[in-house]
C-alpha cells in the first residue's frame, strides 16, 4: 500500500495473482526453454538439442577472441552458459568506471538503461572482443551476458526448426507460459489487462524500465505467486513433468560446480543449498539428514524474488517482494522469509514422506513362493514359514531388516561372496540391515510390469559417500545381488529377490 491508501484507510491488496517484476529468476525460465526445446517435432536434419550442445552449432555469430576460442571457448555449451561456468563476462557493456579518476557508474539506473538498449545482437558482437574471465568449465561466475547468449542460442534453434523468425521472449511465451496457463506472466511492457494486477515499489523502481531483448532472459520476466507455483509444480515437482522429459529433470537436478566458499553449489538454472535436518534416531546413525534445495534468486528496481525447490521432499516456494520506501515500516528480506518457511515446512513433509513410505512398504513379509524362473528354491507350500522378509522406515529411511530364505539369510549370502573362510566382514547382514534406494533404471523396473519398483541395497552408516557398487555382481540371469523389487498391487505389496528366486507377499 503507499501513504496516500494508509492516509485514507484503504488499501490495495496484495494477493496470489498480483504481478511482481521477477528479476533474475528470468534465468530459471531460460534454461527451461532450451529443454523445452528439445522436445520439439524436428524438421529437415537437424540435430536435437540439450545442454551439451555447442554454441557455435546454433549461433554462427557467437565467437570469442581467438585464444579464449581456441582454449575451450568453441566447446561452451548450452548447460555451461545456464550453470555461469563458460567464462563470459557477467555483462556485455562497460560502466565507464575509473577507480583513480573516480567517473562512471555501476548503479542500477546505469545498468537498466544499459539493458534497455541492449539488442541480442549487441550482446554477441560486444562478447566476441572481450576476453573470457575465465577457462570455459574451471569454476563458476555470475553471468547475465551468458544467460542473453542462451536465449540467442534457443532463439537460434527454434526458428530453424519451425521456419520462423520469432525473438527469444516470443518463443518463451508460447511455448512455455502458455501451455502451463501462466496467464499473469510477460516480458516487455505491461499488458493493459494486467495494470491493475502491477504494484510499484517505494523508492528506487524499475516499474516503468522495458528491459531489451538483449537481457530479456536474464531479469525480463514478470509474473505472479500463483503462475509460478503452476511452473514449479509442472516441470520440477510432478510425477511426470510437463514439457521436459524424466531425463531432462534428473540431468538439470544435479550440481556442476562448486562455489569458493566450499558449501554453495551450482547447477544448470540453480543455486543451490544444503539443507540438514534433524530426526528421531533411536540407533548409533547420526542424527541428521541432508535435502539439496534448488533456487533461483532475482534482485532489482525496488523487486527481491526466490524460487526454490527441494525435489526429495516433493514442494517448492515462492518468495515475491518489493521495497515499500516508507520509514516507518522495517524491511523483511526473501531470503528470512525463505528460511523459516524452510524451517517449518521440511521437518513436516519429512515426516510426511515417511509416514507414506511406512504405509506403502514397511512390515512383514511372507508366504515365501517360488517364482518358476529357476529350479525350485523355495517351497511352494504358501504356509513357508523359513522364508521372509521385514522392511521398517527408521528416520525417514526404508530399510531391509531381514531376508531369509529357506531358514538362511539372503544377505549373509552375498556377504559370503568376499570371505576366505568361514568369516569375515559384514556389509549387508548386519543387526541394522541395509537401506534401500531407488535404483531409478527404466529397463529394470519394466522386467516386472506395472507397479514395480527396483531398490538398491545400501550399506548403512558410512561416514563417506558408498559409490562403489554391488551391481557388478550378478546371479545366472544377469540380475544384480544388490537390488530386490517392490511391486505395488491394488491389494498389497509383493516384494522379489531375483537370484533366489523368491517372491514374498506383505501380511496386514
Amino acid at each position: 500500500m503507499n501513504e496516500t491508501d494508509i492516509a485514507s484507510g484503504s488499501e490495495n491488496l496484495v494477493t496470489s495473482d498480483s504481478i511482481f517484476r521477477i528479476m533474475s529468476v528470468s534465468k530459471n525460465i531460460a534454461m527451461t526453454t532450451a529443454l523445452v526445446m528439445s522436445c520439439l517435432p524436428r524438421q529437415h536434419s537437424c540435430p536435437g538439442l540439450t545442454l551439451d550442445t555447442p554454441i557455435r552449432l546454433l549461433l554462427p555469430d557467437f565467437t570469442l577472441p581467438e585464444a579464449d576460442w581456441y582454449d575451450g571457448g568453441s566447446e561452451i555449451t548450452l548447460g555451461m552458459l545456464a550453470s555461469h561456468t563458460a567464462g563470459i563476462p557477467r555483462e556485455s557493456y562497460s560502466t565507464g568506471f575509473n577507480m583513480v579518476l573516480s567517473t562512471g557508474k555501476a548503479d542500477a539506473v546505469t545498468i537498466g538503461a544499459a539493458w534497455a538498449s541492449a539488442t541480442a545482437g549487441d550482446v554477441l558482437e560486444a562478447i566476441a572482443k572481450e576476453r573470457l574471465m575465465f577457462a570455459p568449465g574451471q569454476r563458476a561466475a555470475y553471468s547475465n551476458a551468458g544467460i542473453s547468449i542462451l536465449g540467442s542460442s534457443v532463439a537460434a534453434y527454434y526458428n530453424n526448426v519451425t521456419d520462423s523468425d520469432l525473438t527469444w521472449s516470443q518463443i518463451a511465451t508460447g511455448e512455455l507460459l502458455e501451455p502451463l496457463n501462466m496467464t499473469h506472466s510477460f516480458f516487455g511492457a505491461v499488458p493493459q489487462d494486467l495494470e491493475s494486477f502491477i504494484g510499484v515499489p517505494g523508492g528506487e523502481n524499475w516499474a516503468d524500465l522495458i528491459i531489451g531483448e538483449g537481457y530479456n532472459p536474464a531479469a525480463g520476466m514478470w509474473s505472479s505467486a500463483n503462475d509460478l507455483a503452476k511452473y514449479l509444480h509442472a516441470i520440477w515437482l510432478s510425477p511426470s513433468p510437463d514439457l521436459i522429459t524424466e531425463y531432462q529433470r534428473r540431468r538439470s537436478l544435479k550440481p556442476v560446480a562448486t562455489l569458493p566458499d566450499g558449501k554453495q553449489q551450482v547447477g544448470p538454472g540453480w543455486e543451490i543449498q544444503l539443507l540438514t535436518l534433524n530426526t528421531t534416531a533411536n540407533t548409533s546413525l547420526a542424527s541428521t539428514k541432508t535435502y539439496s534445495i534448488f533456487g533461483k534468486s532475482g534482485d532489482g528496481g525496488g523487486w527481491h524474488s526466490w524460487l526454490d525447490v527441494i525435489p526429495n521432499l516433493g514442494y517448492g516456494i515462492v518468495v515475491l517482494s518489493q521495497a515499500s520506501g516508507l520509514e516507518e515500516y522495517q524491511g523483511i528480506a526473501p531470503t528470512a522469509i525463505r528460511d523459516t518457511v524452510h524451517e517449518i515446512l521440511a521437518p513436516a513433509f519429512a515426516e510426511a514422506l515417511a509416514a507414506r513410505m511406512a504405509e506403502r512398504f514397511a512390515g512383514s513379509y511372507n508366504m515365501g513362493q517360488d517364482t518358476g524362473l529357476l529350479a525350485d528354491q523355495v517351497s511352494l507350500n504358501a504356509t513357508n514359514r523359513t522364508t521372509y522378509a521385514v522392511l521398517e522406515v527408521e528416520d525417514q529411511i526404508l530399510y531391509l531388516r531381514s531376508l531369509v530364505v529357506n531358514g538362511s539369510s539372503a544377505l549373509e549370502a552375498v556377504d559370503r561372496l568376499s570371505w576366505t573362510s568361514d568369516t569375515g566382514p559384514r556389509y549387508f547382514s548386519t543387526e541394522q540391515g541395509v537401506v534401500l534406494e531407488p535404483a531409478e533404471g527404466a529397463a529394470e523396473n519394466a522386467e516386472f510390469g506395472d507397479g514395480a519398483q527396483v531398490w538398491r541395497l545400501i550399506f548403512p552408516g558410512l561416514e563417506t559417500c558408498d559409490w562403489f557398487d554391488f551391481d557388478g555382481y550378478k546371479d545366472i540371469r544377469g540380475w544384480p545381488l544388490s537390488k530386490v523389487v517392490l511391486i505395488e498391487g491394488k491389494e498389497d505389496v509383493e516384494m522379489r529377490y531375483p537370484p533366489f528366486d523368491v517372491v514374498v507377499s506383505r501380511s496386514r
